[in-house]
């Protein structure tokens, strides 16, 4: 099951955004906190000075249950006289925040606060609170030129957030969807580089330090396809130098053989020719793998087409193989059909199927299988197999293992780096590993293509 991915930009403007968003929650509650503060010690000043302004002696003893205070203290506090409480706290849903002098201070269920003063020689006490929302309705609707600073106060406050934190986001998610698109233009410059395309370049003409990456990967793309250059000329060049002395060689054996009937000669003879057969042969793979490796390549080989897998197999036996000598075991659906180039397929099956007869004792196996839309065909022998360390160096040009992979039994050390380089061109993946027969497991697998591809 694979996991969701998110992109590095992604991740980078959403961390952003949430630093600007826990800012401005902390802002917030700090902001908050030091208003509370503020707004209390407000209270407490207001109280008071109500309290200065309340003729104590023509009201503390009467019974009333709202004083009637000046404007514009009246539209948001009330004040009141009740008898002394016996109990610590003046109501029941109150808390008690502190004590100043002997005036004590409460915060109500609603979140008002409440000043208590006790008055000497008095039965009753004078409280102060900030107006209830049924106490300030009224006084609301009995005057219409009433405006609630809070609430717009914590609309403006909300607005200005809203603004800001889309500026910031604006704002840094410009300079990061630049440098987004920069950094997949140098990837697909690589992707394509990877591909073979060596006269790609990265453009430099962008923002530090990306052009500092962008004019190294043009030094670096420039130098290999030198060098790929150089090797194309000299594998090219190589083999045609070498065939006219070959030519020569078999001339001169061949006047040699028709001159003497010396049978010590004639086998020196033959053993010669043996030799030119095997350097016309790796000259031949050393052309095939130059050519495959080549940016052109593609180009210089038939177009794509959909291939009878099993009739292909059968015919590339025919031509390959002495069927007498080892047994063959093919088990293909006639049905499963291949769309390749002929040409990468004919290379991948014959140096799969010379391998497997050069190693195995007695039985080779191809079988082949569709599933969850990938084709796998697999080459199997009953040799002596290949050791985990060194599936991947077989793979290497002209690398062999000891005593198993030898010239004698191994070929020329070329026809697995086809191979692999056949399925790279197929865009299809080789592994090795051990068979059910005893010796090695060749596996190519390849994602199904379209017919009108």
């Amino acid at each position: 099951m694979s996991k969701l991915s998110i992109s590095l930009f992604s991740r980078l403007y959403l961390s952003i955004l949430l630093v600007i968003f826990i800012s401005v929650a902390l802002t917030k509650t700090v902001v908050e906190i030091y208003y509370e503060e503020e707004e209390f010690s407000f209270f407490i000043r207001d109280a008071n000075y109500i309290f200065e302004q309340i003729d104590l002696k023509a009201n503390s003893n009467k019974d009333q249950s709202r004083i009637k205070l000046p404007f514009p203290f009246n539209r948001d506090f009330t004040a009141k006289f009740i008898p002394k409480k016996t109990k610590d706290s003046v109501c029941t849903s109150c808390q008690f925040i502190k004590s100043i002098k002997n005036t004590r201070y409460y915060e109500l269920e609603e979140g008002e606060r409440l000043a208590e003063f006790s008055l000497p020689k008095s039965q009753n006490s004078l409280i102060i609170y900030e107006m209830l929302d049924s106490e300030r309705s009224e006084v609301y609707l009995s005057d219409e030129s009433f405006v609630d600073d809070d609430e717009h106060d914590e609309t403006l406050f909300f607005f200005i957030i809203l603004i800001t934190s889309l500026f910031l986001g604006v704002t840094i998610y410009w300079p990061i969807k630049k440098l987004q698109t920069q950094i997949k233009a140098l990837i697909n410059s690589h992707y394509q580089f990877g591909l073979g395309n060596m006269n790609i370049k990265a453009d430099t003409k962008i923002q530090k330090p990306l052009n500092e990456l962008a004019y190294s990967f043009n030094e670096m793309a420039q130098a290999i396809a030198a060098n790929v250059k150089e090797r194309d000329i000299f594998s090219q060049a190589i083999p045609h130098e070498v065939r006219t002395p070959l030519s020569r060689i078999q001339l001169a054996s061949g006047l040699i053989r028709k001159k003497t009937t010396d049978s010590d000669i004639l086998e020196l003879v033959d053993d010669v020719d043996n030799y030119v057969v095997d350097i016309n042969e790796l000259i031949k793979q050393i052309v095939e793998f130059s050519r495959i490796n080549t940016d052109k390549a593609e180009e210089s080989f038939e177009h794509y087409q959909s291939i009878e897998l099993k009739a292909f197999v059968e015919s590339r036996l025919n031509v390959l193989t002495n069927k007498e000598s080892k047994e063959i075991i093919v088990e293909i659906d006639e049905l499963i059909e291949v769309t390749t180039i002929p040409i990468y397929l004919r290379l991948l099956i014959d140096n799969f199927v010379k391998n497997a007869f050069n190693h195995a004792q007695e039985k080779i196996q191809l079988t082949a299988s569709i599933s969850n839309g990938e084709i796998t065909l697999i080459v199997e022998d009953d040799g002596i197999g290949i050791s985990p360390d060194d599936r991947e160096t077989i793979f290497i040009p002209f690398a062999r293992l000891d005593k198993s992979r030898s010239r004698k039994t191994g070929g020329l050390g070329l026809g697995l780096s086809i191979a692999k380089a056949a399925a790279i061109r197929m865009q299809g993946n080789i592994s090795v590993s051990e068979s059910t027969l005893g010796g090695a497991k060749f596996s190519f697998t390849q994602r199904l293509k379209n017919k009108s591809l």
